[in-house]
C-alpha cells in the first residue's frame, strides 16, 4: 500500500471483486465508495465498502490500480455487417464519428500520457482511436477501439453513441450495410 505506485485517496481500485473509489485509508481498513453498473458505466452504488488492509497480502485475491498518469480505458464501438455489404463505407464513416468525438478530449488523453512518461522516464505513442474489421460468430464486425477517460466514459461513450446514431439516420446506405444496433463495450475481455 506503501511505495512509488501505492494505494492513495481517489484512487479507483477493483479488489476481492469490488471496484470502487478510495475514500480512506486506515491503519487496519480500507474505505471504498463501490461502483457499480451495467455493461461498461460506473456508478456510485452509495455504499462503503470496508476491507481489511490484511486482503491485499492473501493468494489468490488479485489488485487492480492504474498508476497515476494512465486514468484512461479503452472502449469500442461495434457494429455488425450485413454479408455482402460496402465494409469500406462502415470503416470510413464510422472513424470519422469517433475521430470527430475523440478530438474534443484528445489533449485531456494526451496530457495523462505525457505524465506517465514524465514519472516513468520512458516514451509513450499517445492513443488513437483505431479500427478494424474482425469475423465473429454473428459475421463480419467492425470495431472502433478508443480511449476514454475513466471518470468521463459514460459521457465520452454517450457522445460516440449520439453521433453514430446521427450517422445511420443521415445514410440510408450506411444504415443498410449495418446489421441491427451497434453496441458499445469496455475493451478487455474477462
Amino acid at each position: 500500500m506503501v511505495g512509488r505506485y501505492g494505494i492513495r485517496v481517489g484512487d479507483r481500485i477493483s479488489v476481492a471483486g469490488v471496484t470502487g473509489d478510495v475514500i480512506d485509508i486506515g491503519l487496519v481498513r480500507m474505505y471504498l465508495m463501490e461502483l457499480a453498473g451495467t455493461g461498461i458505466d460506473l456508478d456510485p452504488t452509495g455504499r462503503v465498502v470496508v476491507l481489511s488492509n490484511s486482503v491485499l497480502f492473501q493468494a489468490g485475491t488479485p489488485l487492480f490500480k492504474q498508476i497515476p498518469g494512465t486514468e484512461y480505458a479503452w472502449h469500442e464501438v461495434v457494429a455488425s455487417l450485413n454479408p455482402g455489404t460496402n465494409y469500406k463505407l462502415v470503416q470510413d464513416k464510422f472513424s470519422i464519428a469517433v475521430n470527430a468525438v475523440y478530438e474534443k478530449y484528445r489533449v485531456e488523453i494526451e496530457n495523462k500520457v505525457g505524465g506517465i512518461e514524465r514519472r516513468l522516464e520512458v516514451q509513450l505513442r499517445a492513443p488513437v482511436p483505431e479500427a478494424k474489421l474482425q469475423f465473429s460468430d454473428a459475421g463480419l464486425e467492425f470495431v472502433v477501439r478508443y480511449p476514454v477517460d475513466i471518470r468521463r466514459a459514460s459521457e465520452i461513450d454517450d457522445h460516440v453513441t449520439r453521433s453514430v446514431l446521427d450517422l445511420l439516420d443521415k445514410e440510408a446506405e450506411l444504415k443498410g450495410a449495418v446489421a441491427g444496433t451497434p453496441k458499445i463495450r469496455a475493451a478487455i475481455k474477462g
